[in-house]
């Protein structure tokens, strides 16, 4: 018997589960998990699926990092469908909201969406929601109350969509933002401002471009025809379409002669964030789309020691050598770089944590409760009019609180 106690003693010990003697033992956690996004096509643009970790190498400033976490269509999913309804988007948006069910079928049950729209301003019409009913039923709403005569101001949007990610989606969720519009913007583009809040989302970017809504404006000077400016057009991250003419074709009469618009760079944004842009003049866009996030992949690895949180890094994905051979033409779409995260705090384990610089122990805080009118035990006085009431005085002959440890035993009492 004893010897089984002993050799359970040294078994537990070498595995580190039992404190050192006379020692407070403090577990700190120094590495923190970043997750990268990647999208792997051939050569006809159609996503190559049944990957494995082994078929990966993936870089760190450079340095290859080693994948800790893998994961594919088995992960949840947020998606916020992000609607342009400015002048002649309404067909648009129509074409999406009819193919709404067909498509919401690309989607796991645990998956969920979220509407917003925006012209000038962003709004936030549905809140993420995992019913596939609520969504077909906002399709309906906005399309009765949105006016459809606005301007548009694309990279704002595109940052408050982004917040709204950040704010709302699940931690444990692959995050996506769907937009749909036709790329024309009279706003400034945001060249750094959008792709640090998709990062800062950690949200990938797909677009859905409406070409046609460019068709009956001018061309602009050195625009050629289609307009499109020369050097753009179709690419195998998607379709690349060019600016509008003067005024943008929004409003009849007098706004023709209203700010100009310009293009805003979605389907560069979007592929820079891992994701890809498809034309809109198709019903089944919205569905191949979100297949699409369903299908991407997700790699896990350590942030190095020495990424100070909020900093920018560089990242890198490709396939490994067998899987080149395998599929010799393929393309890895993914995020570029990630914002370092901040480091966990400490564990603590044993008789304390550890003290600070002055060699005080740190005191342990209580989390404060939620305020709420009322609750199962009654009402909460701290919660309405009035000034809570202040504590009781305690009585003279109150005993004092028990000190931590071993209670000593009284005169007479048997230990």
């Amino acid at each position: 018997m004893i010897r089984t106690v002993c050799v359970l003693l040294f078994a537990f010990a070498g595995a580190g589960l039992l404190p050192a003697a006379d020692s407070d033992v403090v577990f700190r956690s120094q590495v923190s998990l970043v997750r990268v996004d990647a999208q792997v096509i051939d050569r006809d643009n159609r996503p190559i699926t049944g990957l494995r970790p082994e078929d990966f190498v993936l870089r760190e400033e450079g340095r290859p990092r080693q994948i800790r976490n893998f994961a594919r269509e088995d992960m949840p999913v947020d998606v916020l469908l992000l609607l342009d309804v400015s002048t002649s988007m309404r067909p648009h948006v129509q074409r999406i909201a009819s193919a709404a069910r067909q498509a919401l079928q690309a989607l796991g049950n645990d998956d969920r969406v979220a509407i917003m729209v925006f012209d000038r301003t962003a709004r936030l019409r549905l809140p993420f929601r995992n019913s596939r009913d609520d969504v077909e039923r906002e399709f309906k709403t906005l399309l009765r109350q949105e006016t459809f005569n606005g301007g548009t101001d694309i990279a704002g949007a595109l940052i408050e969509a982004a917040d709204y990610v950040a704010r709302a989606a699940r931690r444990e969720a692959r995050r996506a933002i769907v937009i749909l519009t036709d790329d024309q913007t009279e706003r400034d583009r945001d060249e750094a401002g959008v792709p640090h809040a998709l990062v800062k989302a950690d949200a990938v970017l797909s677009a859905l471009i409406a070409p046609d809504a460019m068709r009956n404006r001018p061309l602009s000077p050195g625009m050629g025809r289609g307009g499109q400016w020369p050097g753009q057009g179709r690419s195998r991250g998607g379709i690349i379409f060019g600016p509008g003419g003067p005024g943008g074709g929004r409003r009849p009469g007098p706004a023709a002669t209203g700010p100009r618009t310009h293009p805003a760079g979605v389907a560069q944004i979007a592929r820079e964030s891992g994701g890809d842009s498809l034309a809109v003049d198709q019903a089944s866009a919205l569905e191949t789309t979100l297949a699409r996030i369903r299908q991407r992949y997700a790699l896990h690895f350590l942030a190095p020691e020495d990424a100070r949180p909020g900093e920018r890094r560089t990242i890198g994905v490709e396939l490994a050598e067998a899987a080149s051979r395998r599929y010799p033409d393929a393309e890895v779409r993914f995020r570029r770089f990630y914002l370092a995260p901040d480091r966990p705090a400490a564990v603590a384990a044993g008789r304390g944590a550890e003290p600070d610089q002055a060699g005080r122990s740190p005191a342990l805080k209580r989390r404060p409760a939620v305020s709420e009118p009322d609750g199962p035990r009654g009402a909460n006085p701290s919660v309405g009019a009035g000034s809570p009431a202040p504590p009781a005085e305690p009585k003279p002959d109150t005993a004092p609180a028990p000190q931590p440890g071993w209670r000593r035993v009284k005169p007479g009492e048997q230990p």
